[in-house]
């Protein structure tokens, strides 16, 4: 301890001598093995209740017990007041082993305040918080609109190339959007004006001549309408998308601040396509999700060579069906309500129904002899109808179905149908009868075609 004892020191050490120690010997007396006898002397005779510590120097508050006790200096001045002549130093070796044990005593503490992420991500965030990172800045998310998902995303890029909102629209394949309505611009569907249309990814704007707003123009037809450049008091000329380098623009939404993004969850591009993935058979998933044992479970890679048939096998095998899975999920999701149907009667004396059928953004297509199920949920007047029929014509985006049966057809009845896929596995269990036959049967193929599918080194012939 370095110690600066101010004034006159108070104690005397009890003993025969009333002249006590002689403080002109600083040294001497306060050196280590003098101040720890000393200590344990007083001990008997003073109760030190409390130790105050300021910044200049210390001060020592003694309660006497005893009548021998010593009594404190008559003056309250010389004993506070700090004096350079009353300065007692230490010696400086003890110093230097006495601080080096405190060092080694105080390296034994850890200070740093762990956090773990998913504590710091498990608190409750609002609702329009963005689902990749956790960002809830009003005036930086975007909600998407399409009907099963509503969930908000940023206008930030975090580790990615594009913003959290782009990314989940090309992913998700969904176009419609809308504002948080604490926004600058508040809750606003972003739509054409003209129009209507909702696709951000053909959306513009054009600023007005004589006004001080913006008008959202789509780019597909409206833009090249020629009643909007002859009525209307716009430049065409000056369009622009709102999507800019793969984020809307920031007078639409602002970008997080660095410091947001930086205290934000940092998602990667590969989760958010397994997020995006999971979404699909459950809307309410979250990316803590992604952890638990068998979602993230990938299937074996494919091999340059295989050492025989049943590796082949063993190996495409679940391949194939984790492709039938994803094309029946996709093809049973694909149901369109509000159709309108027109009746006609074929040639072998069937009913033919006739209806629009809207392309969807996804990569499922329709071809002659796809199934489909048209369904009528029913009025006062009609119970509830349905029937199966397969594709027979396609005529650009009108679809014409044979129907199985012509019993109980509501033929009064032209709108509120609606259309369901039906999937057929055919397909997919041939190409699994014909590994298990391949891996089975040693005469399916020729050798030279056997080597050649396991990937081994064969001369040509």
């Amino acid at each position: 301890y370095q110690r600066r004892v101010h004034g006159t020191h108070p104690m005397q050490p009890p003993s025969s001598s009333a002249s006590g120690p002689d403080l002109s010997q600083k040294d001497s007396f306060f050196d280590g093995g003098t101040f720890d006898a000393l200590n344990t002397r007083f001990s008997q005779d003073f109760n030190f209740e409390e130790f105050t510590q300021d910044s200049d120097y210390i001060e020592f508050n003694f309660n006497s017990q005893s009548n021998d006790a010593v009594n404190r200096p008559s003056s309250a001045a010389t004993w506070n007041e700090p004096s350079q002549a009353s300065v007692v130093s230490e010696d400086p070796l003890a110093a230097r082993g006495r601080g080096a044990a405190e060092t080694e005593s105080t390296a034994e503490l850890n200070f740093e305040e762990t956090l773990d992420e998913s504590d710091v991500y498990s608190a409750d965030l609002p609702e329009h918080a963005c689902k990749y990172c956790g960002i809830h800045n009003p005036a930086c998310v975007v909600r998407c609109n399409f009907p099963s998902c509503r969930k908000w995303f940023c206008n930030g890029r975090g580790n990615t190339s594009a913003s959290h909102i782009i990314n989940h629209l090309v992913r998700a394949k969904h176009k419609d959007v809308s504002l948080h309505a604490n926004s600058p611009l508040g809750e606003t569907i972003l739509e054409c004006y003209s129009c209507g249309c909702r696709n951000v990814f053909l959306l513009g704007f054009i600023p007005a001549k004589n006004e001080s707003v913006v008008v959202l123009l789509c780019r597909e037809p409206c833009l090249s309408v020629s009643n909007l450049k002859d009525g209307m008091n716009w430049d065409l000329t000056q369009w622009q998308p709102l999507i800019d380098d793969k984020c809307f623009l920031p007078w639409l939404v602002k970008v997080p601040s660095d410091q947001e993004q930086l205290r934000s969850r940092q998602i990667t591009s590969q989760q958010i396509n397994k997020l995006e993935e999971l979404w699909k058979a459950n809307p309410e998933a979250s990316l803590e999700d992604l952890e638990k044992p068998g979602v993230d479970d990938e299937p074996t890679p494919v091999l340059a060579r295989y050492e025989d048939a049943y590796q082949y096998q063993n190996i495409f095998g679940p391949l194939v069906k984790l492709e039938a899975d994803y094309d029946k999920k996709m093809k049973e999701s694909q149901t369109h309500d509000s159709i309108n149907v027109r009746w006609d009667m074929g040639l072998n004396k069937k009913r033919i129904a006739y209806f629009v059928f809207p392309k969807s953004d996804n990569e499922l297509r329709l071809v002659p002899g796809d199934e489909l199920r048209l369904r009528h949920p029913g009025d006062s007047t009609h119970q509830p109808w349905q029937c199966v029929g397969h594709v027979i014509k396609l005529i650009n985006e009108e679809v014409a179905i044979e129907l199985r049966s012509n019993h109980g057809v509501p033929l009064d009845l032209t709108c509120g149908f609606a259309v369901d896929f039906i999937w057929k596995s055919t397909s997919f269990d041939r190409m699994q009868a014909a590994m298990k036959t391949f891996a089975v049967d040693d005469r399916s193929v020729s050798g030279y075609i056997y080597h050649r599918l396991l990937g081994h080194d064969m001369e040509p012939q």
